[in-house]
C-alpha cells in the first residue's frame, strides 16, 4: 500500500449506500456493519498472531513459531470505517444524528478473550482521519453489550476508528490486555420517511470479518470503480483455502480470483505481499463492481480488499449501494452586462466522491434571446467525454476542485433579465441509479441595466458665431466638464460635446443657439423617448433661423443634418408648444408653460422628416451604434 495515496483518499467524502452484510435476517433497524448473524466485525489486539486473520493491528513477531517469527508491514496499525451523514437525515431527527458502536467492549460471547478483557478505544474523525472529534474507550471489565454513540450535528463524512489493546491506548504492554479480539457493530439509523439517497452510510476501508455459522457462508461484497481507473488490485488474506473468489464487472461478466492461505495474502502472496491484478480497464468498467467469497468456512476471521492498480483504498460493501457520487457546484452569481456583450459567470466544481468521477452540466431554463456557454477556466469550450450527450467536466480526482464558466450573452430583443440554472450530476451516480439520482444546480442570473437616457445643454453659437460670443469673446467650440456626470459617459465621441454652459455677455436682440445633446448610456434599449426643453424667460424662439430654412435642426449620430418645423405636423416628430399653450403629457414638466416649450419625440415611425426610430439603441462603445446618440438644436433671440 502506498501510504501517501492511502492517506489521500481518507480524506475524500463518501457518497454511497453501505457495507451491511447480507446474508441470514438483519438484527437490527438501520444502517449496520455487519447486519447478519453469525458475521461478525473484530478488532484484535497487538500481542495477536496475524495468522489469526487481523493483519493490520497485529504483531506478528510475537508469535513465536505460530507466525513463523515474521512481522507485518503495517503502518496503519487501526481499523477504519467511514459514516456518511446527509443534511436531510440532520433535519428529520431535529438537529443531530447518533452514530452507534454496539457491543462494543471485549467481554461477550461474540469476543475471543484471553484472560482479562482487553480495551477498545473507539474515535470519530474528520474525513481524512487526521483529527479526531471526539474519543471513547471501553476499559476492561466493561459489562457485555456496551454501547458507544458518536452524536453528528453537521452533514458530512467522518471516520471511525477502532484499536484493541492497552498497548496503544495506554503505553500498558500486559500481555493479558493486548491479546484479544473485540466483536462489536456500527450502527446509523434509517431515517423514516427520507429515501434512499437521502439515508445515512456505512463502510470500511480496512478490517477484518470472522463469519461464526455453522457450515459455510457466501458473502457479496461490492466496490465502485472510478472513471479513468485503468487496473485493479484485489486481495483477501487468511481465507485458509477454504473458500473461493469472483469478481463481477459492471457489465456482469465475471473474473476467477484466488483466495489466500493461512497468514497469507491471495495470488501465492506471503504474510506482507499478494493479490490479483485486474488490467486494462476502460470507461465502460466504471461503475459498480462485485468481489464475492463463496462458501467461506466457518470460525475464519479473514480480510477482503479492493485497492486501484495505483494504490487507493476502495471502499467495500456487501450490498449494493443505493446511491454514489458526491458533488459540490457552487456559487450562485449575477453579473449585469449588455446587449451584445457576453458576460462570463464563474463557477466551481468539487468531486467529494471516494472515486474518481465526470460531473455532467445541463444549464436549463435560458431565456429566450439569451446564449449560454459552457467553458472551462481558459475559455475552452467543454466537450462530452463519457458520451452520454451532455457536456461535462472530464475525469475530477477524489477531493478535487476545479473552476469553470458560464458565458451568458444577450441578444436584441432580450428581455431585462436571465435566469439560467446549471445542473450537475454525477457520472457515478448514474451508474449505481440511473432513474434516481440526485441532482444539484446553481443560478447565474444576468441582467441588463435600464435605458439610461442622459442629455447634455450646451450655448453653441451667439449670433450665428460658432466659435466664440462675439460680445466677450467666450470660447463656445470646445468640451466644457460640468458639475454633472452626463458629459462623462463612455459613449460619447471624442470631442463631441462642444459648446459652453456659461456663454459670457449677451445684449437684447442677440440670437442664442442651444444644443441638446443625447445617449443612451444604459443596458437596453429605450422606448418612448421624448426630449422637452423649455425656453428660459426673457427670451423668444426663434423660427427659420437656419441655413436649411428649418425652424430648428436634428442630427443622429454622424448621419446627415436634419431640419425640423416647430408646427405640430406630419413632416416630422417635432414642435413648438408656444407660450400658455398646452404642452404633450409625456413631458412630464410641472408648471404653465410660460415661455414656450420645443418638443422631440425621439423614437417612433411617423414623421418624413426623421428616420424610423422604434427604439433608442443603448450605447455599446464610443459613437456606437451610431444611432444611440445625437443632438437637435433651436434658437432664440433675447427680448429687448
Amino acid at each position: 500500500m502506498n501510504k501517501r495515496r492511502q492517506q489521500f483518499h481518507y480524506a475524500v467524502g463518501l457518497g454511497l449506500a453501505l457495507l451491511t452484510w447480507v446474508t441470514a435476517t438483519p438484527i437490527a433497524t438501520g444502517t449496520t456493519l455487519p447486519v447478519t448473524n453469525g458475521l461478525k466485525f473484530q478488532t484484535s489486539g497487538p500481542l495477536r498472531c496475524a495468522n489469526i486473520g487481523d493483519w493490520y493491528t497485529t504483531n506478528g513477531s510475537s508469535g513465536g513459531g505460530a507466525c513463523n517469527g515474521a512481522a507485518t508491514t503495517s503502518t496503519d496499525r487501526i481499523h477504519r470505517f467511514v459514516v456518511d451523514i446527509t443534511p436531510e437525515m440532520i433535519t428529520a431527527m431535529g438537529g443531530s444524528v447518533t452514530v452507534s458502536v454496539e457491543d462494543a467492549e471485549s467481554n461477550g460471547a461474540l469476543d475471543e478473550v484471553s484472560g482479562a478483557g482487553d480495551p477498545t478505544r473507539f474515535q470519530l474523525r474528520t474525513a481524512d482521519g487526521n483529527t479526531v472529534l471526539q474519543s471513547q474507550t471501553v476499559n476492561s471489565g466493561s459489562p457485555n453489550n456496551t454501547t458507544v454513540n458518536f452524536t453528528i450535528t453537521t452533514a458530512g463524512t467522518y471516520q471511525i476508528t477502532s484499536e484493541t489493546g492497552a498497548g496503544p491506548i495506554f503505553g500498558d504492554n500486559t500481555t493479558a490486555l493486548n491479546n484479544d479480539d473485540n466483536s462489536f457493530r456500527i450502527n446509523i439509523p434509517d431515517v423514516p420517511g427520507l429515501p434512499p439517497a437521502s439515508q445515512g452510510l456505512v463502510g470500511q476501508y480496512q478490517g477484518t470479518v470472522q463469519h461464526n455459522q455453522r457450515g459455510t457462508l457466501t458473502i457479496p461484497f461490492y466496490f465502485l470503480v472510478g472513471p479513468g481507473t485503468g487496473s485493479l488490485f484485489l486481495r483477501n488474506f487468511d481465507i485458509d483455502n477454504r473458500g473461493t473468489l469472483t469478481y463481477t464487472r459492471p457489465n456482469g461478466s465475471t473474473i476467477a480470483g484466488t483466495n489466500s492461505g493461512n497468514g497469507r495474502w491471495n495470488n501465492g502472496g506471503n504474510l506482507n505481499t499478494g493479490g490479483d491484478t485486474i488490467p486494462g480497464l476502460t470507461l465502460s468498467d466504471a461503475g459498480l463492481w462485485g468481489l464475492r467469497v463463496n462458501n467461506l468456512s466457518s470460525n475464519n476471521q479473514m480480510i477482503v480488499e479492493a485497492n486501484t492498480g495505483t494504490g487507493d483504498r476502495l471502499v467495500l460493501y456487501n450490498e449494493p449501494p443505493t446511491r454514489a457520487g458526491d458533488v459540490a457546484i457552487t456559487p450562485d452569481t449575477t453579473l449585469s452586462t449588455t446587449i451584445g456583450v457576453a458576460v462570463d459567470h464563474p463557477f466551481i466544481v468539487t468531486n467529494e466522491f471516494l472515486t474518481t468521477d465526470i460531473i455532467n452540466l445541463n444549464p436549463v431554463s435560458t431565456n429566450a434571446n439569451y446564449t449560454v456557454q459552457l467553458l472551462d477556466a481558459s475559455g475552452n469550450a467543454l466537450a462530452d467525454t463519457d458520451g452520454d450527450g451532455q457536456l461535462d467536466t472530464g475525469i475530477l480526482n477524489p477531493n478535487q476542485t476545479q473552476s469553470f464558466i458560464l458565458r451568458v450573452t444577450p441578444l436584441a430583443g432580450a428581455n431585462a433579465s436571465d435566469v439560467t440554472e446549471i445542473q450537475a450530476t454525477s457520472f457515478m451516480d448514474q451508474q449505481v441509479d440511473p432513474t434516481n439520482n440526485k441532482t444539484l444546480s446553481i443560478a447565474k442570473t444576468t441582467t441588463l441595466p435600464p435605458p439610461k437616457l442622459v442629455l447634455v445643454k450646451r450655448i453653441t453659437a451667439i449670433n450665428g458665431n460658432r466659435t466664440i460670443n462675439p460680445n466677450d469673446n467666450t470660447v463656445l467650440n470646445q468640451f466644457v466638464d460640468d458639475v454633472t456626470t452626463n458629459d462623462n459617459e463612455a459613449g460619447w465621441p471624442s470631442n463631441y460635446l462642444t459648446g459652453a454652459f456659461s456663454a459670457g455677455l449677451v445684449r437684447p436682440g442677440d440670437e442664442i443657439e442651444y444644443t441638446i445633446y443625447f445617449l443612451n448610456a444604459g443596458g437596453r434599449p429605450a422606448f418612448d423617448v421624448t426630449i422637452c426643453d423649455r425656453l428660459q424667460p426673457f427670451q423668444t424662439f426663434q423660427p427659420v433661423s437656419f441655413p436649411s430654412n428649418g425652424d430648428a435642426e436634428f442630427q443622429l449620430g454622424t448621419s446627415a443634418v436634419i431640419p425640423l418645423t416647430a408646427a405640430n405636423d406630419s413632416s416630422d416628430r417635432a414642435l413648438y408648444a408656444t407660450p400658455n399653450t398646452a404642452i404633450p403629457s409625456e413631458c412630464n414638466l410641472a408648471g404653465p408653460n410660460g415661455n414656450g416649450t420645443f418638443v422631440l419625440n425621439l423614437t417612433g415611425n411617423t414623421g418624413t422628416g426623421l428616420p424610423n426610430l422604434p427604439s433608442l439603441p443603448h450605447s455599446t462603445g464610443v459613437g456606437a451604434p451610431n444611432d444611440s446618440y445625437g443632438l437637435f438644436r433651436f434658437r432664440t433671440t433675447v427680448d429687448e
